[in-house]
């Protein structure tokens, strides 16, 4: 099986990521989608994120009328800080190589100051959705610019170009890792906005789908406005 896995904060999911899960999913042939929700994300303190148990089960509400995604608590289950490398090592275990990582070109270029980047490179199959204001055309440079300044054994070489020049798939030299960009259709929505519309008392109709826009409500989350308790960043 062919699957996907998509981590994130989901803090709340919203209709762009599943748009995106979706889009990656049909041009990559994956078979399944895991939305992993990050019980404490190493980058962002506690105090900014609903807690886990709330994020995971709208992740749940979210997935569960499409056959293709799954909402998983690998890393909430998982003591201690969630890590990319120990979450992919669960899904290679489960499934074998073929284990796609999915994530947005900004975070790729950032992947240097992952915890075990090395060892998540080597083993790691990836597909980096290209985003607005990024140039896929230069994330190779962008990537050994800074893998090499960190790692003497980490190179990335190119694969497959497409007819705009722009490089498509790379593969970590020495190993059967591949990075590939896929290109899918942005929708403008994030996270963080919806939490400023609900701490404004505003709709989010149309931005997550009806049961997490239902559970929300029910459960208050994100109504405080910032700087009074709200939960924000």
């Amino acid at each position: 099986m062919k699957v996907g896995v998509f981590g994130g904060a989901f803090n709340p999911i919203h209709l762009g990521h599943l748009s995106a899960a979706s889009e990656v999913a049909e041009k990559a042939g994956l078979e399944r989608v895991y939305f992993v929700v990050s019980a404490r994300p190493p980058h962002k303190g506690d105090h900014r994120m609903a807690d886990a148990g709330s994020r995971y089960r709208m992740v749940e509400l979210a997935t569960e009328d499409n056959p293709l995604f799954r909402a998983s608590r690998v890393e909430i289950d998982r003591p201690g800080a969630s890590y990319t490398v120990d979450t992919m090592r669960h899904f290679r275990e489960k499934y074998g190589d073929d284990v796609y990582f999915i994530l947005g070109q900004d975070a790729m270029e950032d992947v240097g100051s992952w915890r075990s980047a090395s060892t998540l490179l080597k083993t790691t199959n990836f597909i980096v959705v290209t985003r607005p204001g990024y140039d896929p055309s230069a994330l190779i440079e962008i990537l050994n610019g800074v893998l090499g300044a960190i790692y003497k054994n980490i190179r990335i070489t190119q694969v497959d170009v497409d007819g705009d020049g722009v490089t498509r798939t790379m593969r970590v030299e020495g190993t059967v890792s591949t990075i590939s960009l896929t290109e899918i259709t942005p929708l403008g929505i994030s996270s963080s906005l919806i939490r400023e519309k609900l701490a404004r008392g505003e709709t989010i109709k149309y931005l997550v789908p009806d049961a997490v826009e239902r559970y929300l409500k029910v459960e208050g989350l994100y109504r405080s406005l910032p700087g009074k308790g709200a939960i924000s960043a």
